[in-house]
């Protein structure tokens, strides 16, 4: 009890705001204490006019809500930036499809034919005519200490279909800049790859890189190009026309490109069996029934 007591003093003797409840009465007529109260508890008032306009004030920003908003997908001839002379494109003649990764346009082409044609010692239609596919093209992922740097891996072989070939490799962020980087490659290490007849190979190859393993046979004219994938593309670009292959081992794409043109340039003509053998070589197919 004695608590309570003491709780209660203390409460009275604390300033506390009554909540007053300010009722008109019928007669408008308040008593002075009412009259009191209410003028302590009155908020400053708010001018609500400018002295140098004498008008209400009003917001700094007007009403920003837009009755109608302008349709992006039409071209807006004030806004939109366009060629002085043509005029604004109303209806942008956009492709449907996406073109194929492994096609080679002509931006993608080496800009210095100039340097590649001294190096090579071709002329630049003789660049711009050799055949170039993309063969392999994928990412490449290098974990650091910054993160997980992704490149993109191209593998391009480039050859006239006339016995001169090549291939060559190139990393970048984007895959047609490693693709430009691998074809300059391709074009600075062009060879040439012997061939019987200007058709085949001259003897049966049996040849290893790595863990790939590939056996070449020559064949008959008529036969065709009976190889893998990766193989057929690089007999195209030699100009093999009758040659059959089979791979034993890893069918890796990188690993099957650079064994086929070691396989190929490790052919023995016959002119090199006979220097070595001390003999003389006489063709008789083609002596005594021509070239066919």
């Amino acid at each position: 009890m004695k608590i309570a007591k003491t709780y209660i003093e203390i409460l009275t003797r604390l300033p506390i705001k009554k909540k007053l409840i300010f009722n008109d009465n019928k007669d408008n007529k308040l008593n002075e204490s009412q009259q009191q109260s209410r003028e302590n508890y009155k908020f400053p008032k708010i001018k609500y006019t400018s002295n140098k306009y004498d008008r209400p004030l009003r917001p700094r920003f007007p009403d920003l809500e837009v009755t109608e908003l302008p349709d992006l997908s039409k071209i807006d001839p004030l806004l939109d930036v366009f060629d002085a002379t043509t005029g604004p494109i109303i209806d942008p003649p956009f492709p449907t499809t996406r073109p194929s990764v492994t096609i080679i346009s002509p931006e993608t082409e080496s800009d210095d034919s100039d340097l590649l044609s001294s190096i090579t010692g071709l002329t630049p239609n003789e660049i711009r005519d050799l055949q170039k596919k993309a063969l392999v093209i994928k990412q490449v992922k290098n974990m650091t200490r910054k993160g997980r740097n992704t490149t993109m891996y191209a593998l391009v072989v480039v050859g006239n279909g006339n016995g001169v070939a090549g291939f060559g490799e190139g990393k970048h962020d984007e895959a047609p800049t490693a693709i430009k980087k691998a074809t300059n490659k391709a074009i600075k290490n062009l060879r040439y790859i012997e061939r019987y007849d200007d058709r085949t190979i001259y003897h049966d190859i049996e040849y290893k890189f790595h863990g790939t393993v590939i056996k070449f046979w020559a064949r008959p004219p008529g036969f065709g190009i009976k190889t893998n994938h990766y193989i057929h593309e690089i007999c195209k670009c030699i100009g093999m026309q009758d040659i059959a292959c089979k791979i034993y081992g890893s069918r890796n794409g990188m690993n099957v490109i650079k064994c086929t043109f070691l396989a190929l340039e490790s052919q023995r003509l016959p002119e090199q069996i006979a220097k070595a053998r001390g003999k003389n070589l006489f063709d008789v197919y083609h002596t005594y029934y021509g070239s066919a």
